[in-house]
């Protein structure tokens, strides 16, 4: 945002963070006004810098007037940006400035950045805040990880909203490009239930936009999605995946105003495709406080309350043996040996899931490519069928890009369906 919010409109910048990962395992992120840079353009610039300095052509700012400016506080200026957004959207006809009065708001910073949202963003709004956690930088991670898929998280938050009977829980994490929330029932909204009710205030404000959210997504999320009158389109797992998918569709003139992943990254036309956990959590407190301000005194989780789960949702690992050099050669060779006993009927009832690299639910017409569901060879996903069920689960299969190992993503509407799904794959 610092590219684009005044007096600042900086060429670029950057962001130093590990994300939810340990403290170790620190890195880079770039950006400019376009969003952030993709892998392939860090490793151009990574690659220019290196033969530069390699070869010591001179000054690195040669011709350049150097100015190092001071330390300037950018924060506050983005807390206020959020807070406009807020009290502008909101038009609160008694209190325009502090449209948070009344509210309860619990925060979970999980010890990251995201501490600010609090004292910055809703505090001066009005809201009481009364019970936030772990709101102070600490990398070490005291409490628990950072991170909206975190069931130590979710809990922690859940019991904090009924304690102190608020109307909405938060939990960000380390960086703040991922959020979840927690209704005030104490009830956990992340993965599909975030997308979901994501997707139902997107779809109010923009009927019929398409959702693009990563393969991993429940086949009752995406009847959910078209009940509103949304378009779903499943694509590759990575957010900078579904991200530029949502971009590339608008050039392509559908219109899409909502891309997700399950893990919590999400992005919206609206905010510059920008994958900003605290917008995110903004446009649910704006529904929030438009539904008690039009009579309703139900929570923001009654928007989801027709959204069936899983019968059963399960995620496993498993860990490549090999030095570190070889492990995405062997991973890459075990997930092409998945794709060949599909094809070749050695799984019985398992079938790969066909429409190309994206597949739209109630017709709208993406991509006409009819090649397996595959992605750089290391992801594919299969429907899986029996005599007794027809088709009940699918399976989604990809190689993690942080660790050497391999996700198994299963899903299943009947009981045992995971497992029966596993045994198979283990044993064939």
């Amino acid at each position: 945002m610092s590219t684009l919010l005044s007096p600042f409109n900086y060429d670029a910048s950057i962001m130093m963070t590990a994300s939810h990962l340990p403290y170790t395992r620190n890195g880079l992120k770039f950006f400019t006004a376009k969003g952030g840079l993709r892998s392939t353009e860090v490793e151009e610039i990574c690659d220019r810098a290196a033969r530069k300095y390699a070869n010591r052509l001179g000054k690195v700012w040669s011709g350049f007037d150097v100015v190092v400016p001071a330390r300037v506080d950018f924060m506050s200026t983005y807390a206020k940006h959020l807070r406009d957004i807020i009290k502008e959207r909101v038009n609160h006809p008694e209190h325009y400035d502090t449209p948070l009065e009344g509210f309860k708001i619990i925060v979970n910073a999980g010890n990251g950045s995201g501490g600010f949202f609090t004292y910055d963003v809703l505090d001066k709004l009005g809201a009481d805040t009364f019970g936030s956690l772990n709101l102070e930088p600490d990398g070490m991670f005291p409490n628990h990880i950072p991170n909206p898929e975190d069931k130590v998280a979710m809990s922690l938050t859940g019991n904090s909203v009924l304690e102190n009977s608020a109307d909405l829980g938060i939990v960000f994490d380390t960086d703040v490009d991922r959020s979840g929330v927690v209704d005030d029932t104490g009830n956990a909204i992340n993965g599909d239930r975030l997308i979901a009710l994501m997707s139902s205030i997107i779809l109010r404000e923009h009927p019929g936009s398409t959702i693009v959210t990563d393969a991993r997504t429940s086949m009752a999320l995406t009847r959910f999605i078209t009940t509103r009158g949304g378009r779903h389109c499943l694509y590759r797992v990575g957010y900078r995946n579904v991200i530029d998918k949502g971009i590339q569709l608008n050039k392509d003139g559908v219109d899409t105003h909502l891309m997700m992943e399950t893990t919590g990254h999400g992005a919206l036309k609206e905010n510059y495709f920008l994958d900003d956990g605290a917008y995110m959590v903004v446009k649910i407190i704006i529904e929030m406080v438009r539904m008690k301000l039009g009579g309703s005194n139900d929570g923001i989780g009654s928007l989801i309350k027709d959204l069936e789960d899983p019968g059963e949702s399960v995620e496993l690992r498993m860990n490549i043996v090999s030095e570190p050099k070889y492990a995405k050669e062997k991973g890459a060779l075990v997930i092409e040996t998945f794709k060949q006993y599909i094809e070749e009927g050695r799984l019985e009832g398992w079938e790969l899931d066909s429409c190309g690299d994206c597949w739209v639910s109630e017709g709208c017409l993406v991509d006409s490519n009819d090649e397996p569901f595959a992605i750089d060879a290391h992801m594919y996903r299969a429907k899986v069928s029996d005599k007794e069920h027809g088709q009940h689960g699918w399976v989604h299969v990809r190689q993690s890009i942080h660790n050497p190992n391999i996700a198994l993503n299963f899903q299943s509407s009947v009981p045992g369906g995971c497992q029966s799904m596993t045994r198979v794959l283990l044993e064939k």
